[in-house]
């Protein structure tokens, strides 16, 4: 599993990554190992990039990084 799957699971299962992600996603990004490349996709909302960096099998994964963003 990816660095950065692994981020977008431990989203869904971690309030306190969580709510360090809603107030500082880049850092919290950042400090949590991932790269330049994935934290500016993760950033945009590309979901097509996300997925292609994180090697999502299910849209599932995609959207719970998509609603983080969006709150």
């Amino acid at each position: 599993m990816s660095k950065l799957l692994d981020y977008i699971n431990e989203l869904d299962s971690n309030a306190d990554l969580l709510d360090a992600h809603k107030k500082d996603p880049e850092s919290t990004m950042k400090t949590y190992g991932l790269s330049d490349e994935e934290i500016a996709a993760v950033m945009s909302g590309d979901s097509d990039k996300i997925r292609a960096l994180s090697g999502a099998n299910s849209d599932q994964d995609l959207v719970n990084v998509v609603q983080v963003q969006q709150k």
